[in-house]
Order: structure tokens, then C-alpha cells, then sequence
């Protein structure tokens, strides 16, 4: 443990460990069925902002520990469409459950940041595991920030001035890629930079989705098309990912506009339950 480390658990009591080269660290130490006091909140978000993910393990987590403990990192989104299973106690703020890491449905998710078609999306999102299957249902995060500083300078370039719209239609393939022309009336959309800068440390993140990123609105489609696809196949660099494999307690934050996150395949007949926290 490090002097900052052994600092950090002397005057809160938790301890912060890494969990990969590329993004994470473990929280000990922590109990959330108590008041969270200022010290541990200041040392909470000083830690996710040093690593943007937060791994807590509690098997007994209520929903309104679960609760409490997003209060540290943000407000929580009271309301949402597609929210599933939500709860109305007041204390618990519409922490939802939900089977599924994304936001509805089964099966495989490739990189993506959550509702991008919102301005502004999310800042972060909680997961709590209430059940996993014995096998499968990973969800990899990639650290799009260490993504950024991989890319061609040129590519750099190309992306500094450009805006893309993101798109997502409740109502159909829930997979599939976004067709703005035939969506349902009113399905949200956003434009935002292909480069996000975290104004807090000018960290630069890649916000683009294969799903619901539409269209680079500066370029016809087929340059679109293209340099959305260029862009994507940076996002598989194994140097900048994480792959949690999930146990009934974990519970995890992410910094949702810096990390993309991803959900690998499982057995849909087995139970995967995870509770959702979104906060702004």
C-alpha cells in the first residue's frame, strides 16, 4: 500500500486498490447500510475521478444503500421511459431493476456509452448484481480516454471539429443500428462532439457508438459511414479494457462519458439481474 493509500485508510477507514492497467479500483472498508461522512465522500469521488470505475462488494446492499451511495457521485434521474421495475419509495429515488446492463432486452452489447442521445447523457451509472448466471454475461469497460491518446494524429485532426447524432427509437430492434428515417416520432436524439473533453482535467473521450451514433453531421454518408467505422476499430484495444466477471454483491460505478461498456454472452434462460442506479 502506498503513503496515500495508508493515508487515505487512516483517515476514512477505506482502502483503494487497483484493479487493472487500464481503468478501475476496488473499494474496501466501506459500509453502506451507514451514513456516508464528508471525508469518505471527498475520498469516493477523488478515487473515481483518478480511476472512473469503483468496484464495492456487499452482499446485503438495500436499495437504499444503493441509493445513498450514488448521492455521493451525482444526482439521480428520477425519471426515464425506458426505467423497468422501478422503485417510488422516496428514499430509494427510482433505482431501478432490471435484467440487463444496458437499457431493455438480451444478448450481446458491443462498446458503447449510455444515452448519448440525450444532452447531456448520463454522467454515470451503478450496477448491482442481485443474481448472474453460472457463466457468461461479463460487462468489459474501455477507457476511451487511453483510446484517444492510441489514434493517429491525423485521425485526431479529422475528429477535432466534428459533431455526431445519435439517435435511439424505444420502440424498435432493440439491437439493431438506429434508422432515423423510419424511428418513431419523437424518439430522442442529440448531437454531440466525436471528442468529449472532461472539463474537470481536458481528458478527451470517444463518444461514438456503433448502435446509435446516426450520422457525422459534417460529412455525407458514405464518409460518415466510413470514418464512424475507422474510428470504432480502435475501440478493441485490449491495453484499455477491463472485463469484470460479475458475483451476487458486486456493486460498480463507471464514469459513463469517459468509459464505453459492453455486455458479453450469457445463457437468457439463467437469471441476471443487476440494479440500476442512473445519475446526472
Amino acid at each position: 500500500m502506498s503513503a496515500a493509500q495508508s493515508a487515505l485508510s487512516v483517515s476514512t477507514g477505506i482502502q483503494v486498490e487497483p484493479l487493472s492497467e487500464a481503468l478501475g479500483a476496488v473499494v474496501t472498508g466501506l459500509d453502506l447500510s451507514q451514513p456516508i461522512d464528508d471525508a469518505t465522500q471527498r475520498a469516493l469521488c477523488e478515487a473515481f475521478q483518478t480511476y472512473r470505475l469503483l468496484l464495492v462488494r456487499d452482499p446485503d446492499l438495500t436499495l437504499a444503500g444503493q441509493a445513498n451511495f450514488a448521492r455521493v457521485f451525482g444526482d439521480i434521474v428520477i425519471r426515464q421511459d425506458y426505467d423497468v421495475g422501478l422503485s417510488h419509495d422516496t428514499d430509494t429515488q427510482y433505482v431501478s431493476n432490471t435484467r440487463d446492463d444496458g437499457i431493455l432486452g438480451y444478448g450481446v452489447l458491443d462498446f458503447h456509452c449510455d444515452q448519448l442521445f440525450n444532452d447531456p447523457p448520463l454522467k454515470a451509472l451503478i450496477l448491482y448484481a442481485v443474481e448472474v448466471p453460472d457463466e457468461g454475461g461479463n460487462t468489459s469497460f474501455c477507457n476511451t480516454t487511453k483510446i484517444y491518446g492510441t489514434l493517429p494524429e491525423d485521425l485526431k485532426q479529422r475528429l477535432a471539429d466534428k459533431t455526431c447524432m445519435h439517435l435511439y427509437d424505444f420502440k424498435g430492434a432493440y439491437a439493431d443500428f438506429q434508422d432515423p428515417e423510419n424511428a418513431t416520432p419523437g424518439s430522442p436524439r442529440a448531437n454531440h462532439p466525436m471528442i468529449y473533453t472532461d472539463p474537470d482535467n481536458g481528458d478527451a473521450a470517444i463518444w461514438v457508438n456503433r448502435l446509435t451514433t446516426i450520422k457525422v453531421n459534417e460529412l455525407d454518408p458514405a464518409e460518415s459511414k466510413t470514418l464512424i467505422e475507422e474510428v470504432r476499430s480502435y475501440i478493441k484495444n485490449e491495453s484499455c479494457i477491463y472485463h469484470h466477471h460479475w458475483q451476487p454483491g458486486d456493486l460498480l460505478i463507471w464514469d459513463n462519458r469517459i468509459l464505453q461498456h459492453a455486455r458479453g454472452p450469457f445463457d437468457e434462460s439463467q437469471p441476471r439481474t443487476l440494479r440500476r442506479t442512473p445519475i446526472m
